[in-house]
């Protein structure tokens, strides 16, 4: 059998850095990958439906894109411990008198790409669940920045919360793992969270059923890196990983309704 065949969207040069790495470390365990990188995920999830490729990389909104487009033909064998349990957060200046949804009626919200599962598509889904439609409700604003990177680059929801201090928007919304970065960075000071949603499951590694490819043995050597490995470390880091683990989907039931009930866009 030949080399494991494992698709990867390079939403940021670091992305081929970090295959290199984990390529040469897989080599080394005598289990040889072929990495095929992509401009999209929606040419990513094409590849692998036809077969071209063993395993994409995916995110979740390309996980169930591949989901309904397979009739449930497909599985997630394997994810980071940084996956599970993000949420989505509408996030304010601190100064606007914004406490609640309920305030946020008539007031100007940013929100990310249209493909961005964590800045527009689940919180989308969940403020309308809540009785809050931003087509309705307030006057939505939306920056397509990276379409077809499901919101990997997170620049959408960083020029939203510049345009927020800049006071062009009362409101926006980014995942709670940008607002988390931010933070890190020092520059949260005067922001505030008025609503939080559902948590919801991130990224996978995405495979076909019924492939022949030797996906228990990927998925295998991916649970044993070690983040203390000085092969491992930094390409662990940049990947945004403390240690894989096993793929969880219960986390992917609001995004699949999302999906399947296809809003109007708003923004």
């Amino acid at each position: 059998m030949g080399a494991y065949r494992l698709g990867a969207v390079v939403y940021h040069p670091k992305v081929e850095q970090i295959w290199e790495a984990f390529g040469a470390w897989f080599a080394e365990q005598g289990f040889a990958i072929d990495v095929a990188f992509f401009d999209s995920y929606d040419e990513q999830v094409e590849t692998l439906i036809e077969a071209r490729i063993d395993a994409a990389w995916n995110t979740n909104l390309a996980f169930v894109q591949t989901l309904e487009r397979t009739d449930g033909h497909c599985r997630a064998i394997a994810m980071r411990d940084t996956d599970i349990g993000w949420r989505s957060l509408i996030v304010t200046a601190g100064n606007g008198g914004i406490e609640s949804l309920d305030d946020l009626h008539g007031r100007r919200v940013g929100f990310g790409d249209l493909d961005s599962p964590q800045a527009y598509i689940l919180p989308v889904h969940a403020l309308r669940r809540a009785g809050f439609d931003p087509a309705r409700d307030c006057v939505a604003s939306r920056l397509d920045r990276d379409i077809g990177k499901h919101g990997d680059t997170g620049g959408a929801e960083l020029a939203q919360l510049a345009r927020l201090r800049a006071g062009e928007l009362d409101a926006c919304v980014v995942s709670s793992v940008t607002y988390e970065a931010v933070g890190r960075l020092g520059d949260a000071s005067g922001l505030r969270v008025v609503w939080t949603s559902p948590p919801f499951n991130h990224c996978n590694f995405t495979v076909l059923e019924g492939s022949r490819a030797d996906h228990d043995r990927f998925a295998e050597l991916l649970l044993s890196m070690d983040a203390a490995d000085p092969k491992l470390c930094e390409p662990m880091e940049l990947e945004y990983v403390n240690s894989w683990v096993d793929a969880d989907t219960s986390g992917y039931g609001d995004l699949i309704a999302a999906v399947r009930a296809d809003p109007v866009p708003v923004g």
